[in-house]
């Protein structure tokens, strides 16, 4: 298989100034008594992993990489300068509450294009109850700052199911986000993981025909306001797909630095350690896995169905040298007459209904 060139670089900062009732990403209380060294080991991992310093994407997600303080939070970016002069989008995830003009006005100046915030919710009380440190009021706050300094190109993140949250407020939860004319909303449905406040309280997830509902509400509503549903979990303006996170839908090859950061090089998908004593100790890796074509074949699947582009049926052909539709005719066939897939311009697609039962699809999809 033909070597491919590694476009995208995913850097995990994993510092927060607060721990959310519900997160299970790898995050740790922001003491800059670590945050130093873990910004040094940072910068050799990155000398010793990053080959293409002719990057397209570059996401910084965490952790709140915006919790650093402002002297470490210009080492970060000075960090990541010598691999981001062609990159095309360039993101940072951030709260509300950590976002000073300040750190704004380094985020221009070091061609950041693109800001992640986590909302979460928009009522003030359900912020509070998950342990969230803002105000919607702050984020309308965080967005103008954004703009007056040339920064426009924003996602709002939003949580599905949170406890007490009723479907109709949700509904208005989306009114507020449109009101702050966002290019990207991701919604995603609440998981409760083990070890979490969520799941020491024994809070439980959404149902699935709450989850179904509620999709399908704001699928309608934002499709309603010229937003595009390219993704299971996300909807966008046109043009405004996130560029970094297709590179994983799209089964793409991407570097990934940091704590707990994952990664795709070559045939070997790995996971960095969770552990920040081996992380500063250099024992980077945790886990590798060698990508055999069976499981090409099986990531292709899972991942293209995602997304409005779906499976291209010529591309898979060529790389597999495999016709997904006459091996698995029957069952293709199937969800077609059910309307959860259906297949244009040469391109297997999932529908709405199919986007929402993809797990069961794909391992369909597997045999």
């Amino acid at each position: 298989m033909k070597k491919n060139k590694v476009n995208s670089l995913y850097i995990h900062i994993p510092f927060c100034e607060s721990i959310c009732d519900y997160c299970d990403f790898t995050k740790l209380q922001y003491f800059r008594i670590f945050a130093e060294p873990y910004l040094n080991k940072l910068k050799e991992e990155l000398s010793s992993l990053v080959e293409n310093k002719e990057l397209e994407t570059i996401y910084v997600g965490g952790g709140t990489p915006t919790s650093l303080e402002d002297d470490l939070f210009l080492e970060l970016l000075e960090t990541i300068k010598p691999y981001s002069h062609s990159v095309k989008e360039y993101t940072f995830e951030c709260n509300p509450e950590s976002l000073s003009l300040k750190k704004i006005k380094l985020l221009k100046d070091y061609g950041i294009n693109r800001i992640s915030i986590g909302v979460e919710s928009t009522d003030d009380k359900v912020l509070k109850s998950i342990n969230r440190h803002h105000t919607f009021n702050d984020v309308k706050k965080a967005i103008n700052l954004l703009r007056e300094n040339g920064i426009s190109n924003i996602n709002l993140d939003l949580i599905l199911g949170l406890p007490n949250v009723t479907e109709n407020m949700l509904k208005k939860d989306i009114k507020n986000i449109l009101s702050l004319n966002p290019t990207h909303i991701s919604c995603y449905s609440l998981t409760v993981h083990e070890h979490t406040v969520f799941s020491i309280n024994e809070i439980c997830p959404p149902t699935e025909e709450f989850a179904y509902s509620a999709y399908k509400m704001i699928n309608e509503i934002l499709c309603k306001n010229g937003y595009v549903h390219y993704e299971v979990s996300n909807w966008c303006k046109p043009n405004y797909q996130s560029k970094h996170n297709l590179t994983y839908w799209r089964n793409e090859q991407y570097y990934g630095a940091g704590l707990g950061a994952s990664g795709y090089i070559e045939v070997i998908r790995y996971k960095n350690t969770t552990n920040l004593k081996e992380y500063l100790l250099g024992n980077n890796k945790k886990e590798e896995e060698i990508v055999g074509k069976k499981d090409l074949e099986e990531y292709q699947i899972m991942l293209n169905l995602r997304t409005n582009e779906g499976i291209d049926l010529d591309h898979f052909i060529n790389i597999f040298n495999k016709d997904i539709y006459s091996s698995h005719k029957k069952v293709i066939d199937d969800y077609i007459n059910q309307g959860y897939l259906k297949i244009e311009n040469n391109h297997l697609l999932a529908t709405f209904d199919g986007m929402m039962i993809l797990d069961k699809i794909t391992l369909d999809l597997f045999e």
